[in-house]
């Protein structure tokens, strides 16, 4: 592992509750994760009560790049920082869905909110995470100012690829100082 990455282990568990539309029978929804190594497979019953019964889901692997730490900022200038659990539905095991991945960068979770195939959620981040998450930041964050770009004079225009600049072409059309074709 290279000193500009973090990963962090974790486990991953989910409730499956009770759902109180007649088109549906139950729904499932990440509720925590967990820090390190867990004495459970994926599908143990971690808790149960009456509407709802939670699964350990099985372990991910956060990962964090000293690159994408804009994103880690952003995380933590929420109200409460988040780690963002992806479920995606699995046909041929034993559980019907599994954990596709876990992440930090609430900017990964939007581009993958973008199927309504999987199940999204924001769960409460813990200490540990949040602690070597902020460490990371502080040895690897640097602050991007904010750079507008320039609208360029299209007049500036040069001809490449050996052609003339359409500006040109336009005023050669209207004074009939061009051929067209």
């Amino acid at each position: 592992m290279s000193e500009r990455e973090l990963r962090i282990s974790v486990g991953v568990i989910a409730e499956r509750r009770k759902a109180s539309s007649p088109w549906a029978d139950d729904y499932w929804v990440p509720v925590a994760v967990v820090e390190g190594e867990m004495a459970l497979a994926p599908g143990d019953v971690v808790r149960q009560s009456e509407m709802a019964t939670a699964y350990f889901m099985g372990v991910s692997e956060i990962y964090c790049h000293a690159s994408e730490t804009e994103a880690y900022v952003y995380n933590f200038d929420s109200v409460t920082p988040a780690v963002y659990v992806v479920l995606r539905r699995d046909e041929e095991g034993a559980m019907p869905w599994l954990v596709h991945t876990v992440t930090v960068s609430p900017y990964e979770a939007q581009d993958y909110s973008d199927s309504a195939e999987d199940i999204i959620e924001r769960v409460q981040m813990p200490e540990s995470i949040a602690q070597a998450l902020s460490d990371f930041i502080e040895r690897h964050h640097v602050e991007q100012p904010f750079k507008k770009r320039k609208r360029r004079d299209f007049r500036q225009e040069e001809a490449r690829f050996g052609k003339e600049p359409i500006f040109l072409k336009s005023r050669h059309l209207k004074t009939g100082g061009g051929t067209d074709g």
